[in-house]
């Protein structure tokens, strides 16, 4: 894509995506390419991915675009493109937006090595990373035999409370699922500290798995990365294959977790 031309980002869109996607990113600079944001501009949109290969979450917002000055009448004129982004820049693009700069959208304007972030006076310019960015699309599962719907906030704070004990215990937190009673139960059993078991009603279309375990720290941190949402829906298909997790309505977030193997 050539210098001149422009992406506009509403800004309520770019912060879906930073805050949907940022959490998701490596901390392990030997994974370079991990420790950034994958963009990828779209006719219909842009799409941010970002995995540490552990999870992958991928939020997809809207754009205008914009070239030499002028509005593009049709949205089908963009050229597909991909980048990679460091983390660290985004979090100032976060920064920047948290200060209450002035203007509706961000432009983004790309060339050969570079990416530049505009919003109203500021201006933030990054390099991009290096490297092939794994083919995520083949991590997620094409199809699902079970679904779990529950209320995102008792959920999380379900969650929360019982991380106090999982902490103890590697991060590891327990679910059991109910379908005749249509509840499930998350539970952490910490030698030496004590257990501790929380139960709330769901929607279940499944009769297995009837246990399935998680990293509390990425469950919990997925489940704050989509505030907008009162209701999620928990796609899965066996206790040691990729679980999915989406708002139901609002932010069109997707966000896999790999299951913990429990021992028998």
């Amino acid at each position: 894509m050539e210098g001149k031309d422009i992406i506009n980002v509403p800004l309520e869109a770019l912060i879906d995506g930073l805050r949907g996607t940022l959490f998701a990113t490596s901390p392990d600079e030997a994974k370079q390419v991990l420790t950034g944001v994958h963009l990828k501009v779209q006719p219909d949109g842009l799409e941010f991915i970002a995995t540490d290969g552990h999870r992958l979450a991928i939020v997809q917002t809207e754009i205008v675009t914009v070239k030499g000055g002028e509005e593009v009448e049709k949205v089908t004129k963009i050229k597909e493109f991909e980048v990679t982004i460091p983390a660290k820049a985004l979090r100032e693009v976060e920064r920047m937006i948290g200060m209450g700069s002035s203007g509706s959208s961000v432009a983004l304007r790309f060339d050969e090595s570079q990416m530049i972030f505009e919003l109203g006076e500021q201006r933030l310019t990054s390099r991009k990373l290096d490297g092939q960015y794994p083919a995520y699309q083949e991590l997620l599962p094409k199809k699902f035999t079970n679904q779990i719907n529950v209320d995102r906030k008792k959920f999380l704070g379900a969650v929360e409370r019982i991380a106090v004990l999982a902490d103890q215990k590697n991060n590891i937190l327990k679910c059991t699922i109910d379908s005749v009673n249509q509840e499930i139960y998350l539970s952490v059993d910490a030698q030496d500290v004590g257990s501790g078991r929380e139960s709330m009603a769901a929607q279940i279309s499944t009769d297995e798995p009837e246990e399935i375990a998680f990293n509390v720290k990425y469950l919990m941190e997925g489940l704050k990365a989509i505030p907008s949402a009162s209701e999620i829906s928990i796609q899965l298909n066996t206790a040691t294959s990729p679980v999915v997790l989406n708002p139901l309505g609002g932010l069109r977030m997707t966000y896999l977790i790999m299951p913990v193997q429990l021992r028998s």
